[in-house]
């Protein structure tokens, strides 16, 4: 099962919707009203694929004002569990791909880039103590002082989902699945968390419970992520699901419990049997010389497709060395 489950809830419920309300609530005022009316779509897939390809998680919106239709402003919202000390660097580094890739897909030779506002929404157990400017990472000696005019120069907003409290984010008005998700990222650090949490925001959960089947998955995935982050056992997210949401949110939460078990069983078979096939290699190894830990290591540490061809190279070899010849 997957150890950072808070990655796939976040990008789950980052809609354009969400992007508003998180742009009002983290923009200074003025630039906040300049979004009032604004278009807001997630940027194309192969657009934001080849431009954030290693961050899977964070989500690209494409926003087009309302007082200036040809004026496109992209709001990148990176998602950090962790405290990063070069998270400006990285900011810089996937402004420059997304500006690469508006060019390659721009009709002509554009003469000017559209505005790049990032947001880092952040919600580690320890206090964030890393630079939010870029020219802060870059060490200037002194004696150059007058030339920090030439280092690049811009910062980003910090959205320190430690610092708010739960009625703060409910304030935001995002869409149901958005603020729930906050909430429980918020708390995720939480030594006596537990699902109680849920009667925070039990409009919320309501308004999914009641609404289309879209949201009933949303909702799922809520469950989900509470019980891979231990907010509850099954039993008790089932009942304080049914008693805010009524019949169809219990069931969401047996269906997530019952899944969770089913994929745990799957994972504990490929483990078993990955496990069983290293025991046979190790086996025939031996046969053909000693097994230092090191080949143990690699064996060990493979996967089936490696293990599978080790066999099969391992059956007609004369050393253990010429079975891991490439």
């Amino acid at each position: 099962m997957t150890d950072q489950p808070h990655d796939a809830l976040f990008k789950a419920s980052a809609t354009p919707d969400a992007a508003l309300a998180l742009v009002r609530a983290v923009f200074p005022a003025g630039v906040a009203q300049a979004f009032e009316g604004a278009t807001f779509e997630l940027a194309p897939s192969e657009f934001k694929e080849e431009a954030l390809r290693d961050r899977s998680s964070d989500v690209l919106f494409r926003a087009t004002l309302a007082d200036a239709k040809q004026a496109l402003v992209y709001v990148m919202v990176e998602h950090q569990s962790t405290v990063d000390p070069l998270m400006a660097f990285r900011v810089l580094r996937y402004m420059v791909r997304i500006w690469s890739q508006w060019e390659k897909h721009s009709e002509g030779r554009p003469k000017t880039l559209p505005a790049i506002l990032p947001i880092v929404l952040y919600h580690g157990k320890q206090d964030w103590n890393a630079a939010r400017s870029f020219q802060d990472l870059v060490d200037l000696p002194a004696s150059m002082s007058s030339a920090r005019h030439l280092v690049p120069s811009f910062e980003f907003l910090l959205d320190d989902l430690r610092q708010v409290t739960d009625q703060e984010l409910l304030a935001r008005l995002a869409p149901p699945f958005a603020t729930v998700t906050w909430i429980l990222l918020r708390r995720n650090y939480d030594l006596e968390r537990g699902v109680e949490v849920l009667r925070v925001c039990e409009e919320q959960i309501r308004a999914l419970a009641e609404a289309s089947p879209e949201h009933l998955e949303s909702l799922q995935q809520l469950a989900t992520y509470m019980l891979l982050r231990d907010f509850g056992t099954a039993e008790e997210l089932a009942a304080e699901l049914g008693r805010i949401g009524g019949p169809k949110a219990e069931e969401v939460a047996v269906t997530a419990g019952e899944q969770l078990m089913e994929r745990g069983r799957r994972e504990g078979e490929a483990t078993g049997v990955l496990k069983g096939e290293r025991r046979i290699l190790l086996r025939i190894l031996s046969r053909l010389g000693t097994v230092t830990p090191e080949v143990n290591a690699r064996v060990q540490a493979a996967g089936e497709t490696d293990l599978e061809r080790w066999a099969e190279s391992a059956l007609s070899a004369n050393s253990i060395e010429d079975v891991f010849e490439d």
